[in-house]
């Protein structure tokens, strides 16, 4: 039986650890929920990305729609998309708001969010948001029987009159 030596058992710990902070140098956070909204509500997501500025540049943030497709949600006639970061010691949190102010049948799908490293390439990735848009029930509308005809009051119509021929 062969045992390691204090000095190899330091150097696979550091090793080891070192490892750990890498994978964790960037990291991506928001509920994982099934949401279920009529068409024509306003939808928010936010996702809030966490780094260490030290061992991660953001290249890139993103929210992408079946994800599977890899294209970033970008069209600003359809979405808005507001960042915000916050710097806390050696961390930042970086949080991006997915805001559809219109939900369409055709937005139901899977969200997901993630951020890319510039100077490591190390990606973090968020679990997705499954998105289930309903057919909006309209209650029928009682149309009026009112004619349209309105009614004038005297005295608004002779000053009305009177500016008028007067040239004011």
């Amino acid at each position: 039986m062969q045992m390691l030596h204090p000095p190899a058992v330091l150097l696979i710990m550091v090793v080891f650890i070192s490892h750990l902070t890498f994978l964790t140098a960037v990291t991506v956070k928001y509920p994982h929920e099934m949401i279920t909204k009529t068409e024509g509500l306003l939808l928010s997501l936010k996702c809030t990305v966490e780094y260490k500025t030290k061992d991660c540049d953001i290249q890139t943030t993103w929210w992408y729609k079946n994800s599977s497709e890899q294209f970033p949600i970008m069209d600003p006639n359809r979405y808005l998309i507001r960042v915000n970061e916050t710097e806390r010691a050696e961390h930042r949190l970086r949080n991006i708001f997915l805001t559809i102010s219109s939900l369409k049948l055709q937005d139901s799908g899977s969200y997901q969010c993630d951020a890319t490293c510039l100077n490591s390439g190390t990606q973090g990735k968020g679990h997705f948001v499954r998105l289930n848009v309903t057919a909006a029930q309209y209650k029928s509308l009682k149309v009026s029987t009112w004619s349209g005809q309105l009614k004038a009051n005297t005295a608004a119509l002779a000053l009305s009159t009177i500016l008028l021929c007067y040239g004011y």
